[in-house]
């Protein structure tokens, strides 16, 4: 339960960060929560999409195969996570630079609102394959079940969720300039 929380928790806030910074630069935009929403729907939906594919997977390696397949997928959510930690530590900030400038082109006028809606689906798939491909292989290697990593999950996505908003609004009170 609490790996799932953690991981959750971990994969939420980090599309929450890129999220806020796209939401308080466009702050006051007419239609901004509507293209927010969207790309967040869009991305939820392409996870869930390989979610049900990494199920599927799991479901035609039913038998000798299936502890073959739990070991390759938590195997991979391993390596996803390493690669990404070492990623974020040299382009963290970078992509944190590249929301900012994403909102202030919509803000402009020089992109159009959907620019960003595509950014926060994008994030948000990431975030969500990542995030389904490391629950799998938790639940997979537990031997209490997948309700214990639900709720772990839930209490994880609650919690980056508030966090999140709590940086959208420092992000709001940061002067954009």
């Amino acid at each position: 339960m609490l790996g799932a929380a953690i991981i959750v928790f971990r994969e939420t806030l980090e599309a929450a960060l890129i999220i806020g910074i796209l939401a308080a630069v466009t702050a006051g935009l007419a239609g901004r929560n509507r293209w927010l929403a969207s790309g967040v729907a869009g991305g939820v939906a392409g996870a869930v999409l390989v979610a049900m594919f990494t199920g599927r997977l799991a479901e035609m390696a039913e038998g000798t195969g299936q502890d073959l397949f739990n070991a390759a997928v938590l195997g991979i959510a391993v390596l996803m996570l390493a690669w990404h930690n070492m990623w974020m530590a040299r382009h963290g900030a970078e992509l944190a630079q590249n929301a900012k400038e994403v909102g202030r082109r919509v803000r402009d006028g020089s992109s159009d609102l959907a620019a960003m809606a595509l950014v926060v689906a994008l994030a948000v798939l990431r975030e969500g394959s990542e995030t389904a491909l490391f629950l799998y292989g938790l639940a997979a290697s537990e031997s209490s079940g997948w309700l214990p990593t639900l709720g772990g999950g839930t209490l994880g996505l609650l919690g980056g969720a508030l966090v999140g908003i709590g940086l959208y609004a420092g992000f709001v009170r940061i002067p954009t300039r």
